[in-house]
């Protein structure tokens, strides 16, 4: 799988000023991070403490809180939308996790090293269970 990276702007709900640069794509990233000094200058507070797990392993404690991210697809079209995100200790933790991408409806087109709006959300089991937990006929 390639890496690239998306522009994208990030706000706090209220649609205060915002924030744009470009963050890496990063499908394995569980959530949003951005630096918690840029985050806190957005009047963006985190809701509750989180620890993720990074690539090498380690664990890194950080805020976990939400803001509008709007993701550009192309010099025309963007999505925006509420994200959650990790208040993350330092400048290295700035990308696009994948809850983004599934609450924005955005898909990864990796040939293209882009992002796609998905055209419909998906649903999963639409069957009926017994008490089991078993499908019923």
């Amino acid at each position: 799988m390639g890496i690239f990276y998306a522009k994208v702007s990030v706000a706090n709900l209220a649609g205060g000023d915002a924030h744009e640069t470009e963050a890496l794509v990063d499908t394995g990233a569980t959530d949003s991070a951005f630096p918690a000094a840029l985050l806190e200058s957005l009047r963006i507070r985190p809701e509750r403490s989180e620890t993720y797990v990074t690539a090498d392993g380690s664990e890194v404690e950080c805020g976990y809180g939400y803001a509008r991210l709007t993701i550009a697809l192309d010099d025309a079209q963007s999505v925006s939308g509420i994200a959650p995100v990790a208040f993350w200790p330092d400048e290295s933790g700035q990308c696009i996790g994948a809850s983004a991408l599934q609450y924005l409806k955005l898909a990864v087109d990796m040939p293209e090293e882009r992002l796609v709006p998905v055209r419909m959300a998906r649903r999963g089991w639409a069957g009926s269970l017994d008490r089991n937990g078993g499908a019923k006929g």
